[in-house]
């Protein structure tokens, strides 16, 4: 019986296999450099350390590539059976595992015949006197024939091995290319690593994150039951996690090296004894990139990924990282502000590290911290709202109860809502609350039945609400203010029992003169928020109605001291029955007297002077922190005292009242345009102020954003360029007897000191609307 000889091409073979490995010549630059560390790390490394002294360099000359090590070396045997051998490695023993080498294949040099037509190895061992020479060209190459020379040459070189590589005619190589490839391999090498000069390694992990603000949180060691570590916390001012993962253990074998993973950093590395692997796909809530240098990852053949295995166990480390980032930051303020926190409670049931974790709660739109409720949760009422409608949180939120009100986007949203249902045992908001009891005239005494009065004449005068029906009433679910509808006018029900009013109470009886405007402050912080659809300028048509409004004058009416005792006659007929609300109230205008505007020169005064009561008042308007929020300022009323007649032009204190939003000093309006615009200033309005160069312009806008009115002050000094800024604030606008005040922010208040000589401004404004413009003045 005859054979068929067995036969191989032998340069096909090895360019497929080279190719199906290596898919570039710069892949072959890689596994050269690679097995040069190796070489450097096996001839330094003592006692598991890598000593100084090694060096790689590389030169691109033409087409021809040479890698220069001053590692271990080759010897003769070495050269035999393992560089020239495929599927033979010396790196699998005992020196080559404690020197941390990288490579494992044992694929050796017949990779390089991929890209290449001839290679040249010179090779000096430690320890060894004689340089060994040797070379092959591919056209050359048989399968079981002697094709490569060898031989020892006379020279003197150090130890170390250098490679020399002709690449064929399809393979190119630039220095330029060679350095952006090879980089994120190299970069980390603690050995200098060099291309035509260029300094391509020697960072250190560290350099990852140089530059950034981190602080330590905590060190702690966390394991999985299969793998375990140290993970150190560390935290920058926005929030964003950085954590060092050392003393890696499987079970009781320790695993040398570390982690350094960065939130949101991008690519993860992995590496092995500093070298660079492949990417590995991280998963996990923290996005964390990085570099993970670890003897256990193993890349697959041709080092584009790392193996399953690898990337599980990497992934398993990634888990406790961020359990250990989750419970470290949980402790922090900051803890509100990482989305990725959140994102890690939701899925792994954490609920309990959410104390941190803040929420809306109204009234006054502050935020509060979940863990703080825990402690005011037994004494304080409190309701949770999921929705977003203004009207709802106006009805139930009041001095009495608080509303919480839950976030409209995940994870946050979900975060809260089991947090304040389930830990806190926090009820949601009902469906509405009821009226259990309405008080009549003859349950009511005169202070109270002034108090009704007062709102009434207030929302009809400020609001232009001509006829809401007010009412004291026993509400349930600790509501104080209840609007309903009732034809086309609202019907409001005030609880009889808020805390509010009082102080309304008092005032009536011990100060009468203060009575009238700590009633207009309930109404602008207590009721205005939930009649804002009955207010005639909080529609289109309203606007239209203010616009018209102030083309001409309005009378200012107020009720005297004097008109004290008319009033009373009229409220004793109420309160024994004999008129109802609606007689009492249209009588009422009746018996008011209209007072004429006063303007009075320019002067300072004190806020406390001129405006008296404002530090008393009960009202304590707040709107939301813009810095914590993010959330725009509202539209609000202005802060009425329209019975005080001041010949201030410049209001300040040294104090800082809740009810002027914390502004210490305020500017009177010109003469002209409070002669012109001032009732502009009566209806509800957002406020913002720019500042810069010369130039401090207010612009406020009415509710429905048609109608705005723009101030623009010149001053005769400069603004500091440090202090250019703008933004917008809370509507503190004060409103009284001829004279409308408009705050200042502190940054400014230098620029509005008077000294001994006047101070001159010069002013320009105007009232713009959405389809009729009007010349400026």
């Amino acid at each position: 019986m005859s054979g068929i000889v067995f036969q191989v091409d032998t340069p096909r073979v090895l360019s497929i296999l080279a190719n199906e490995i290596y898919d570039s010549s710069l892949a072959m630059l890689r596994e050269n450099i690679q097995n040069a560390y190796d070489a450097v790390r096996e001839r330094f490394v003592v006692d598991g350390k890598l000593t100084d002294g090694g060096m790689i360099t590389v030169k691109i000359e033409d087409r021809n590539v040479s890698i220069a090590d001053n590692g271990i070396g080759m010897t003769e045997e070495v050269l035999r059976e393992n560089f020239w051998k495929a599927g033979s490695s010396g790196k699998r023993s005992d020196r080559a595992r404690l020197a941390g080498v990288v490579g494992t294949f044992g694929i050796g040099a017949m990779a390089n015949f991929g890209v290449c037509s001839r290679l040249v190895v010179e090779t000096r061992a430690f320890g060894q006197e004689k340089v060994l020479r040797s070379v092959a060209e591919l056209e050359n190459l048989k399968i079981g024939e002697e094709c490569i020379s060898f031989e020892a040459v006379n020279g003197t070189r150090d130890f170390g091995t250098t490679i020399t590589a002709s690449l064929d005619d399809r393979s190119t190589m630039s220095v330029s290319q060679a350095i952006e490839y090879l980089k994120p391999y190299v970069r980390m090498l603690p050995v200098p690593v060099l291309i035509n000069g260029t300094l391509i390694s020697t960072e250190e992990m560290g350099d990852f994150v140089k530059g950034r603000n981190f602080s330590h949180v905590r060190t702690q060691r966390w394991t999985d039951h299969v793998l375990s570590a140290e993970f150190s916390v560390h935290v920058d001012p926005n929030a964003q996690v950085l954590v060092l993962v050392t003393n890696v253990k499987a079970g009781e074998t320790e695993l040398s090296g570390s982690m350094t993973l960065l939130q949101a950093g991008g690519q993860l590395m992995g590496l092995r004894s500093l070298f660079g692997l492949a990417p590995i796909p991280a998963a996990g809530h923290y996005r964390f990139g990085g570099f993970a240098n670890l003897s256990f990852l193993h890349p697959t053949a041709g080092r584009e990924a790392l193996s399953r295995d690898s990337i599980e166990q990497v992934n398993r480390l990634i888990n406790l990282a961020e359990h250990a980032a989750s419970v470290a930051i949980a402790d922090l303020p900051i803890a509100d502000r990482s989305n990725a926190f959140l994102s890690w409670i939701v899925p792994h049931n954490r609920y309990d590290l959410a104390k941190n974790i803040t929420i809306s709660a109204h009234p006054g739109g502050h935020n509060l911290a979940l863990g703080a409720l825990k402690e005011t949760v037994v004494q304080h009422a409190y309701l949770y709202y999921a929705g977003t409608v203004g009207q709802v949180i106006n009805t139930f939120a009041n001095e009495n109860c608080t509303v919480l009100q839950v976030s409209q986007n995940n994870p946050r949203r979900r975060v809260q809502t089991h947090f304040v249902s389930e830990i806190l045992k926090i009820q949601q908001v009902p469906a509405a609350p009821q009226i259990l009891k309405v008080y009549s005239g003859d349950d009511l005494d005169l202070a109270e039945a002034s108090v009704l009065l007062k709102i009434a004449s207030t929302l009809r005068d400020d609001y232009l609400i001509p006829s809401a029906e007010v009412q004291f009433a026993d509400i349930t679910h600790n509501v104080t203010v209840l609007v309903e509808k009732n034809g086309d006018t609202p019907r409001i029900s005030i609880a009889h029992s808020s805390p509010a009013i009082a102080p309304l109470i008092g005032v009536f009886t011990t100060a009468y003169s203060l009575f009238g405007q700590f009633i207009k402050d309930y109404v602008r912080v207590n009721i205005y928020p939930s009649i804002q659809s009955f207010v005639p300028s909080s529609t289109k048509g309203g606007a239209d109605a203010l616009r018209k409004l102030l083309l001409k004058s309005r009378e200012v009416y107020r009720y005297e001291q004097a008109d004290r005792g008319e009033v009373e006659g009229i409220l004793g007929e109420f309160l024994s029955g004999e008129k109802s609300f609606a007689n009492l109230l249209n009588e009422a205008r009746t018996k008011v007297r209209p007072q004429t505007q006063r303007v009075s020169a320019e002067q300072v005064g004190r806020i406390e002077t001129e405006l008296p009561g404002i530090e008393e008042s009960p009202a304590a308007f707040s709107q939301p922190d813009q810095s914590t929020t993010g959330e725009e300022y509202n539209a609000s009323p202005p802060i009425v005292r329209d019975t005080v007649v001041s010949n201030m032009k410049i209001l300040t204190t040294s104090e800082h009242y809740p009810l002027l939003n914390n502004f210490t000093m305020f500017l009177g309006v010109s003469d002209k345009l409070m002669n012109s615009e001032g009732e502009f200033f009566r209806r509800p309005h957002t406020t913002r102020i720019i500042w810069g160069g010369q130039r401090v312009v207010y612009i406020f806008t009415e509710e429905t954003e048609t109608l705005s009115l723009y101030y623009d002050i010149e001053l005769k000094g400069q603004i500091q360029k440090s202090k250019t800024g703008g933004g917008m604030f809370p509507t503190t606008t004060l409103v009284t007897n001829g004279r409308v005040f408009i705050p200042i922010p502190e940054i400014l208040a230098e620029n509005f000191q008077v000294a001994s000589a006047p101070k001159e401004f010069f002013v320009r404004f105007d009232v713009l609307n959405a389809s009729i413009e009007s010349a400026p003045k």
